[in-house]
């Protein structure tokens, strides 16, 4: 397959601008991609951005799963995104390509933290490599941060990859504050749903030893494919079973474990003091509804002596005296229904044994 194929002229101009970058699809990503566009209406070139097709555990997005991001992020411009291919894996063949399509400028626009590490590129322009063979040779050939553009989120700061692998990695996270860092990273025109299912498989990812991994050189091409397709198919099951059960960290259901339910509702007692208690009282009281409509149930006494309270029931003086001074030195809602005393028997209660007590002879026994 032609690379051309790949990498389709985007306009009929002269001059190129095209942006670089591996990224993980965050909004900073999207503030590159916007500046590419707005450099390229600025001086009347064409745009392109080019995903890299490195992933691992610090790319643990996949480029398609990226161009997806771009692409539902700048609508109108969908056709200038691609993602680099076996034949084309980086910026210099980029370039060739670009230099194949007839362009004889070419800005390339990338972060400010890359300027310097992609500016090799000038070295090949128009000087000839091993072979003889001359890649590109542009009139001018710049790279440039995305700062130097008239981009309105030139001056905006974006986020950091970083922070975003190093939450899922976090023991002590939480899912709701790694989905809050993810979702203040990514772009709004992501749902949540999707960006939760982002988010559940770079954690799954960055987890796989095997993830990014180029396969083992090996002798035997045939079990090589094979053990390939073997891990392959491994990591699409753990994937595709992790979306049947329902995660933590949302406060929706997926699509998917909605349409199959017949329906959920999620409730504690007032204030989440004692949820198991507050379920055994719903379910007698749902034991008392008839089922046929959703009236409030007649006769149910929704109070209870001790209601959301823990319970304490000394069996000494002693013990009832340690209560009461722990409850002094220790900040307690509590109050003292029933002052300690003897245990008595309730009035009308039989106090005679109805066993007979045994006879004895005159001998006393």
């Amino acid at each position: 397959m032609l690379l051309r194929e790949f990498l389709n002229r985007t306009g009929e101009g002269k001059a190129a601008v095209v942006g670089w970058g591996r990224g993980m699809g965050h909004k900073g990503h999207m503030m590159l991609a916007s500046s590419v566009i707005t450099q390229a209406k600025d001086h009347g070139a064409d745009p392109y951005f080019v995903v890299s097709r490195t992933v691992g555990k610090d790319d643990p997005i996949t480029p398609e799963e990226k161009l997806h991001i771009y692409k539902k992020v700048f609508p109108k411009h969908g056709h200038i995104f691609h993602t680099a291919t076996d034949d084309m894996p980086d910026l210099t063949r980029v370039l060739m390509k670009l230099s194949e399509h007839g362009y004889t400028d070419v800005t390339v626009v990338v972060g400010a933290d890359q300027v310097n590490a992609l500016s090799y590129v000038k070295n090949y322009n128009g000087k000839a490599d091993k072979s003889g063979n001359i890649p590109f040779n542009f009139n001018s050939l710049n790279v440039i941060a995305r700062q130097e553009t008239n981009d309105p989120s030139r001056e905006e700061e974006g986020p950091r990859a970083t922070p975003m692998r190093s939450v899922l990695q976090d023991p002590n996270a939480t899912d709701e504050q790694k989905f809050a860092a993810w979702r203040d990273a990514m772009s709004p025109e992501l749902s949540d749903d999707e960006v939760q299912d982002l988010m559940r498989k770079a954690q799954q990812r960055m987890a796989d030893p095997e993830f990014g991994k180029a396969p083992k050189k090996s002798k035997k091409i045939k079990d090589v494919a094979e053990t390939n397709l073997i891990k392959y198919a491994n990591r699409m099951i753990r994937e595709m079973r992790a979306q049947e059960f329902i995660k933590e960290g949302t406060t929706k259901l997926h699509p998917d474990h909605d349409a199959v339910g017949k329906g959920v509702t999620r409730a504690r007692d007032v204030g989440g003091y004692d949820r198991v208690y507050h379920m055994n009282r719903l379910m007698m009281a749902m034991a008392m509804a008839d089922g046929v409509d959703t009236r409030k149930i007649p006769g149910v006494n929704v109070d209870t002596w001790f209601e959301k309270y823990n319970t304490i029931h000394p069996m000494t003086q002693e013990e009832d005296n340690m209560v009461r001074a722990a409850m002094k030195t220790i900040p307690t809602d509590g109050k003292h229904i029933s002052p300690f005393g003897k245990s008595h028997e309730p009035a009308g209660a039989n106090t005679k044994s109805a066993v007979a007590k045994p006879k004895k002879n005159k001998y006393g026994i």
